[in-house]
């Protein structure tokens, strides 16, 4: 079966960013947490769009990183940091296993380079800076 493309996304994360693990746990959301303007973190999101000529042998997805730092600089550092980590993923094919869900990453593509955004949540709070990238990639099951 072919993986939840945000999980092996996460775990991708994780495995080229380790900083992002923390005794309290992952830096890394599918949603931003209750806490976030405590900490600098990342939210992964997969978006609309995408498709695969073959989907039961492989799937492409669009998909968005968000960072959020107290920090402008903090929070280009990790939305530009996370664009590399998953661009190495691609090129390294990141294995991905989690229970039946096992597959790996290839094919990266930047389709929007990390730029400040303002939302919901940092445009209401002057100390906290949002940067969000847009990305596609692909997912395998192992074989």
């Amino acid at each position: 079966m072919i993986p939840d493309p945000e999980k092996a996304i996460i775990a991708a994360l994780h495995h080229y960013m380790p900083e992002l693990l923390t005794q309290a746990g992952s830096r890394v959301y599918s949603q931003a947490p209750e806490d976030w303007d405590k900490q600098n973190f990342l939210v992964v999101r997969a978006t609309p769009g995408g498709a695969s000529r073959q989907p039961h042998l492989y799937s492409t997805c669009y998909f968005e990183i968000e960072s959020f730092a107290s920090s402008r600089g903090e929070a280009s550092r990790l939305a530009r940091q996370s664009g590399v980590a998953m661009e190495k993923a691609a090129r390294e094919n990141f294995r991905y296993i989690d229970g039946p869900e096992m597959g790996y990453l290839f094919r990266f593509r930047e389709v929007n380079a990390p730029s400040r955004i303002y939302d919901g949540l940092s445009s209401k709070h002057g100390d906290t800076y949002m940067f969000q990238g847009t990305y596609q990639i692909s997912t395998r099951p192992l074989r």
